[in-house]
């Protein structure tokens, strides 16, 4: 657990209030089914990034697109493989910020999967969707290098329990 502290006035980690968005079907429908709960937050001084579920009610209210959707972007592909079965991948993703404020770079597993958008505003769209391909290039080899270790840990098992 957090241990409470005082940044910008307030006591954290404090519960988000958040409502749900959409219409009142889509509404209904999130409470039969919901995804997620209420995040617990507790910010920290330097701050990465941030992480969510695309296309909940937890995300942030920013326009976005895939990287390889950019208009004028060369990534020809839709995605990196997180597995050896090549079924799951992470996606770039590209946030807008409002008012022409620029670009936030992040990656996704998907809609309603979990995501990730950093804090480093890009001026341009292009340059966005070119670090948002790279963060989820990088974060699909750490998931391949992470599966491939508990693979071998079983085995490893497998074999001393046969021995």
């Amino acid at each position: 657990m957090n241990e409470p502290f005082e940044f910008a006035g307030f006591t954290f980690p404090k519960q988000v209030a958040m409502l749900p968005r959409g219409t009142w079907k889509q509404r209904l429908e999130h409470k039969r089914n919901p995804t997620v709960g209420p995040y617990f937050t507790s910010p920290s001084p330097n701050p990465q990034g941030t992480s969510f579920y695309l296309d909940s009610d937890f995300m942030p209210e920013l326009r976005w697109e895939w990287c390889d959707e950019v208009a004028g972007v060369r990534i020809d592909h839709t995605g990196w493989f997180t597995n050896q079965f090549q079924d799951d991948k992470i996606r770039g993703l590209v946030m807008r910020l409002p008012h022409g404020r620029g670009f936030l770079a992040g990656w996704s597993m998907g809609k309603s999967m979990a995501s990730e958008v950093e804090y480093h505003i890009y001026d341009e769209q292009l340059d966005a969707a070119y670090a948002a391909d790279s963060l989820a290039e990088h974060v699909a080899e750490r998931q391949r290098e992470f599966e491939e270790e508990q693979d071998r840990e079983l085995r490893e098992s497998e074999d001393e329990d046969a021995d």
